[in-house]
């Protein structure tokens, strides 16, 4: 996780998740809410004003889905602002001073962004518990970092220890503290050993007002409440049908209301791409290495175990590839980097993904991705998401496989016999491989918008064969078992 500027997550899904379900509550100070209220309710101190409210938070929601920058959210925050001063004199009289703005769009961009972080790991975490067995405390031991964490730093307790119920990070307007998950594995190969707890689980001296308490059991018991809330909900439908019709009416209202999407992938025909010179071809390859290199860079820099890509001992079919990769996943992998371990068996590596926490964001970063993509890919832009998927499928090749991303997901897609298919590599209750794709799947697996303000990519997969620093770059998900 980033630390201070620059905070990115790109296609972390639950980090979305878990923000878009926070219902906006109007606060005059920024104690008003107390504790866990914090999962469920989205509020800025002083902002009073509904629309107010809602400006603030589009502006964070866009900074979370799209891993915008502290510097893109403080250009919406100066924007917001402005009308915030037009309705409140006392808010406008704090702008005046120097540096107020900065600082308050930081604390803004940096409690969300690092708490739905946070919520995330938990979602994840939790959702297999038979895996992470144990936590442990990470302090980033800066010189802003408080002397009473830096003290827990190293503490690693099982996941259930009582003492996480109050001191699960952050811990603090500015905290940058994480608690970063441990598998069975780990813990049974002496990789990591569980310790004391520094402090009485009671103990919140150390810990920001209305920061004691753990994101993760709040939201997982949201989620609980919302669950039982929906199976009461059942019951009132089978004994009053009539209350189930109302409730179909009232969904089918707003479902008229929404654009449809048209788009008719039959009708899209392919472009093809200009051959490139020989020197264009070096330059556009010297230009993907280097990107590459820049990945392994930021990986090494973030601590992320590198597990050399060996030879496969004998090549493998493509359902065979998906077998192996498609096999129950015992971590929570990316999309990303299991679309380029797919890529790394068709060309002869023996690689796995089911990294965690620390490999899994790096590859699902819009950064990372664009990187992958920039030498020799395509990108679209456009406000509409399904109008990149359009502008990307036109320099899809019959018989060629690519690396795409639309929205919320990355994956390999192909053409055959003028059909679309990408490659389903995470179901659990379905056999995986390639499925048609269409609007609907794009809506349903990508999460693909019409209004969109996402950047979607697109590369040929054998740019990526015989590149050296590609091999070198996949050691950084590959999975040692």
């Amino acid at each position: 996780m980033a630390k201070e500027l620059g905070f990115k997550q790109g296609e972390y899904k639950e980090a979305v998740d878990y923000f878009k379900q926070k219902i906006n509550i109007p606060t005059k100070r920024w104690n008003s809410l107390k504790g866990a209220m914090h999962t469920m309710a989205f509020s800025i101190a002083g902002a009073m004003r509904a629309d107010i409210l809602l400006d603030f938070r589009n502006a964070v929601d866009k900074a979370i889905s799209n891993g915008d920058s502290l510097q893109d959210f403080r250009d919406n925050f100066y924007k917001i602002a402005s009308k915030w001063r037009e309705s409140d004199p006392s808010f406008d009289e704090k702008m005046k001073k120097p540096k107020y703005g900065a600082w308050r769009s930081k604390v803004i961009y940096q409690t969300n962004m690092l708490t739905a972080a946070a919520a995330a790991q938990e979602r994840q975490a939790r959702e297999l518990p038979d895996v992470f067995t144990h936590a442990k405390y990470v302090c980033m031991m800066l010189p802003g970092s408080r002397e009473e964490h830096k003290a827990w730093n190293g503490t690693v307790l099982p996941v259930n220890d009582p003492w996480w119920e109050k001191h699960s990070p952050p811990n603090g307007f500015g905290c940058l503290c994480e608690k970063e998950f441990i598998s069975k594995y780990e813990m049974k190969n002496g990789l990591e050993k569980e310790t004391k707890a520094p402090t009485p689980a009671n103990d919140t001296s150390n810990i920001g007002e209305n920061w004691d308490y753990s994101i993760g059991s709040a939201d997982a018991e949201n989620q609980r409440l919302k669950e039982y809330t929906q199976e009461k909900e059942e019951k009132l439908f089978k004994k009053y049908p009539e209350a189930r019709k109302s409730a179909k009416i009232e969904s089918s209202e707003k479902q008229t209301n929404k654009t449809e999407t048209e788009l008719d992938l039959s009708k899209i025909k392919t472009v093809k791409a200009k051959p490139l010179s020989q020197k264009e071809l070096q330059a556009e390859q010297a230009e993907r290495e280097k990107n590459f290199e820049s990945i392994i860079q930021e990986a090494r820099k973030k601590g992320i175990a590198y597990n050399e890509a060996k030879n496969l001992k004998k090549a493998l079919s493509e359902n065979q590839i998906i077998e192996k990769l498609g096999a129950p996943d015992p971590t929570p992998g990316s999309c990303s980097s299991q679309a380029l371990a797919y890529i790394a068996n068709k060309f002869g590596f023996d690689v796995k993904d089911y990294r965690k926490m620390k490999s899994r964001v790096l590859f699902a970063n819009r950064n990372t991705i664009e990187q992958i993509v920039k030498s020799g890919g395509f990108e679209a832009n456009n406000s509409n998401g399904f109008k990149n998927v359009e502008t990307l499928l036109q320099h899809v090749e019959p018989g060629k496989e690519y690396y795409f991303v639309s929205s919320e997901h990355a994956t390999i897609i192909r053409k055959m016999n003028d059909n679309f298919e990408y490659l389903e590599l995470q179901n659990k209750k379905i056999k995986n491989g390639f499925r048609p794709l269409t609007g609907d799947a794009l809506e349903a697996r990508f999460g693909t918008e019409e209004k969109s303000d996402c950047r979607d990519y697109l590369i040929d997969i054998e740019k990526m064969k015989n590149s050296p620093k590609f091999r070198e770059l996949i050691g950084f998900f590959n999975t040692q078992e």
